[in-house]
């Protein structure tokens, strides 16, 4: 429980054929001093996967309220609450261990990608406060064209650090989804910030993305197979297709149904492909890999959601049995980003204490 990032980011590099001996410099290089206080230290082991848990539950949050679960406010109050203090640990590692997140972190495969779910967090956040008039508003517009342009960046490091220089399939995980089409989460918040075109835009740029990770992650997964640790993030693909019907019934003044009704079918079949595989998922040992397990459930019963209100508004009738199966989707979905939570409180209160006990 303890090892928490470091056990993902050794698998990667094995998968990666990276070596032991580069991974055993590194750990060298970057081993903690002593003389650090037990907060710095805290923060040197907090995982970026973490971010996928603070996407999940503020992407849960903006569920209830398109449902009509409560009120709006409150929900934003209560999931901003508990997400937002995990989103600092994440910046706090940044800002007290840049070499060792830019050093190690970055040249993972497989945390470097899945480290997009920061800036999708501030998206939505974004989406949070820009339903409030004034200053509010004026920053949730500068905060959202911030962690675009952040995932952006993030995009062109992937793409030169494990695509350009020294490509090869071992390298590739399905956490490539979350860095590639991860900004698709941009045109679902694009209409709270007023930037539906752009939103419109960056869906299409993510869509054909995602077409061309779907098949390079596809063949990967088929052909080589992934470590005990790194499996859970198998649930991802449940998320792309999920998030690019959300995206595009965000972002379209005037959606097309027959497109948005294949997408949905195909992205109801990708989340029964991932239900039929969660209990082997689920036996692999905790990691900050079941981070998988939060997002992309929720982006999933958003999905469908967003279908069912299209239709209904295009004047058909809607059987009552989908919206049970959206009901389900959503209570699945919360109970997964719980168990998920408290999980990761677990291990971060094992963490804490046992610095403490090293301190003493």
């Amino acid at each position: 429980m303890v090892q928490y990032e470091s056990d993902i980011i050794t698998a990667s590099q094995s998968s990666a054929a990276t070596g032991m001996h580069q991974a055993t410099v590194r750990n060298r290089r970057l081993r903690p001093d002593n003389r650090e206080s037990r907060l710095v230290r805290y923060h040197r082991g907090v995982p970026l996967p973490k971010g996928g848990l603070t996407l999940g539950i503020l992407a849960l949050g903006n569920l209830y309220i398109t449902m009509g679960l409560g009120s709006p406010t409150a929900i934003r109050i209560g999931c901003a609450l508990v997400a937002v203090p995990l989103l600092f640990t994440i910046i706090g590692k940044c800002l007290l261990h840049p070499v060792l997140v830019l050093g190690t972190d970055m040249s993972s495969p497989i945390v470097a990608p899945v480290s997009a779910t920061v800036f999708m967090s501030l998206m939505q956040i974004a989406s949070y406060i820009a339903p409030y008039d004034g200053p509010a508003h004026t920053l949730s517009i500068a905060l959202w064209y911030f962690a675009v342009s952040c995932n952006i960046v993030l995009m062109v490091h992937i793409t030169s650090r494990f695509v350009v220089h020294g490509f090869a399939f071992r390298q590739v995980f399905p956490t490539w989804f979350v860095g590639y089409v991860g900004i698709v989460v941009a045109s679902a918040t694009s209409a709270p910030v007023h930037q539906r075109p752009l939103g419109l835009m960056i869906f299409w740029i993510g869509f054909m993305l995602y077409m061309v990770m779907l098949a390079i992650v596809g063949i990967r997964v088929m052909r080589i197979p992934m470590e005990p640790v790194t499996r859970p993030t198998l649930a991802i693909f449940a998320a792309p297709m999920s998030l690019s019907v959300a995206g595009y019934t965000a972002s379209a003044p005037d959606p097309n149904l027959g497109f948005v009704l294949v997408l949905i079918v195909l992205a109801q079949a990708l989340f029964l492909g991932v239900l039929m595989i969660m209990p082997m998922l689920l036996r692999s040992p905790f990691s900050p890999a079941y981070a998988a397990f939060t997002f992309p459930f929720v982006i999933t019963a958003t999905a469908l959601h967003k279908v069912l209100d299209l239709c209904k508004g295009r004047g058909w009738d809607v059987p009552s049995w989908c919206y049970g199966l959206q009901y389900a989707e959503t209570v699945f979905a919360t109970l997964m980003v719980a168990m998920v939570l408290v999980r990761y409180m677990h291990g971060s209160h094992i963490r804490w204490s046992a610095l403490g006990l090293s301190e003493g």
